[in-house]
């Protein structure tokens, strides 16, 4: 593990009024694929430290906590995964690299190494941890540098670059020790997150809200799990809400009319004792496979607003995300907002909106205004916003035609569960 380098300033941190906490383990990076050629996998090892990296350099780590931690055990993993599949990645840890190989093409797009379980033990370890601190009030919020992912490990199999299901694991755990009897789980990564869905179909305790692509079904993870059809089940109807986005291109106004439209609201009627957030960051600009432009301006705006909701309970847990430069800048402003940092957020330029998505430069990404834009004024007025948080121009870009009918077709089926959108 990597020396803890700079102990939280108490003088600073009682400036900024929060106390937040992080989780990072350099053995994360341990979890490799063993079948590289040339270029490397797109969940790449060198994530976790980007980012880690990035906040290191910016100042931001001593003004949070470093949260030790212990890898997850198999009592909390049994409580989201079965046991025949838990023993299939035991078994995994005594393997060579031919078996290993032919073990991970049982599954969608997973790789293996030896190290994998041990390391996705950590990530699920590392969550539980910060969720608990935030849950007894020991921290306020926090944001998880964690790998692997997780939000498409199902109960009884791995997938889409996921081998446990942390966010779903860490829930589990939190309701289980009675931490919380409310638990909102928003999912912003550009796939729609199918484990957690899974694990939580039947649960009132636990609202899921995900905003993903779904491209009528052909996008990853490519079934109809993802469609705003799939409301819960049971008693937990309308528990499970999905924003599933028809095209790329999806960006700031987008996402942002979602919040104000659906996401807020719900959040502030169900009253959840913690939020935890599935972030991937694979639907920001320059994001080779998720094609959006959702900018860092935006990621601090969503984080903003969810720490009004959740009396700053909020913790943020690393996913997708596949450039590097994205998922560290992106990064960077949830930290910030989880911190009450101010952010000025940068702008798309008018011509990517119509070109699918962007290609911004170093100093656009970072805050540079360019480009026209059409702007609702009214938003200025509503109550929604914090007023110790400069509103940026994230909150002002008019979502795009595609992104608004999917919204509204979206609150028209929940306006049965939710006194907010009828």
């Amino acid at each position: 593990m990597v020396a803890r380098k700079h102990a939280p300033s108490r003088e600073i941190l009682e400036d900024l009024g929060v106390r937040a906490g992080y989780v990072f383990d350099i053995r994360m990076t341990y979890h490799r694929n063993l079948d590289d050629a040339e270029d490397p996998h797109p969940e790449d090892p060198r994530r976790t430290y980007w980012i880690y990296n990035l906040l290191e350099r910016a100042d931001l780590l001593k003004l949070m906590t470093r949260v030790s931690f212990d890898p997850a055990d198999m009592t909390q993993i049994r409580r989201v995964h079965k046991d025949k599949y838990i023993s299939a990645l035991q078994n995994t840890e005594l393997m060579e690299k031919a078996s290993l190989i032919e073990e991970q093409e049982k599954y969608d797009s997973v790789y293996l190494c030896s190290e994998s379980f041990y390391c996705a033990r950590l990530s699920s370890g590392a969550l539980i941890e910060l969720c608990v601190k935030v849950s007894t009030g020991i921290l306020d919020c926090g944001f998880a540098i964690i790998r692997p992912p997780g939000h498409h490990a199902c109960k009884s199999k791995a997938m889409g670059f996921c081998l446990l299901n942390n966010v779903a694991i860490a829930t589990e755990e939190i309701l289980y020790g009675r931490l919380a009897d409310r638990v909102m789980i928003v999912d912003w990564d550009v796939h729609h997150g199918n484990g957690i869905q899974e694990v939580f179909i039947r649960n009132k305790s636990v609202l899921y809200c995900s905003l993903h692509r779904h491209d009528s079904g052909e996008f990853y993870p490519a079934s109809e799990e993802g469609s705003m059809e799939e409301v819960g089940k049971d008693v937990a109807a309308g528990f499970n809400i999905n924003i599933p986005w028809v095209a790329n291109g999806m960006g700031d106004g987008d996402y942002m009319y979602a919040f104000k439209r659906i996401v807020v609201p719900v959040a502030k009627e169900f009253r959840p004792n913690l939020i935890i957030v599935a972030a991937g960051f694979d639907a920001a600009v320059n994001d080779p496979i998720g094609e959006c432009i959702v900018t860092p301006g935006c990621y601090a705006a969503m984080t903003s607003m969810l720490k009004s909701v959740a009396g700053s309970k909020v913790v943020l847990a690393l996913e997708g995300g596949y450039n590097l430069d994205a998922i560290a800048n992106s990064s960077l402003a949830c930290v910030k907002a989880l911190l009450g940092i101010r952010w000025k957020a940068g702008v798309v330029p008018e011509e990517a909106v119509y070109n699918g998505y962007a290609t911004l430069s170093e100093a656009e990404i970072n805050g540079v205004p360019t480009g026209r834009h059409v702007y609702n004024k009214s938003w200025l007025a509503t109550p929604d916003w914090d007023p110790e948080f400069e509103v940026p121009e994230s909150y002002l870009v008019e979502p795009s035609d595609l992104g608004r009918d999917v919204v509204e077709r979206v609150a028209k089926i929940h306006r049965r569960y939710w006194k907010c959108l009828q």
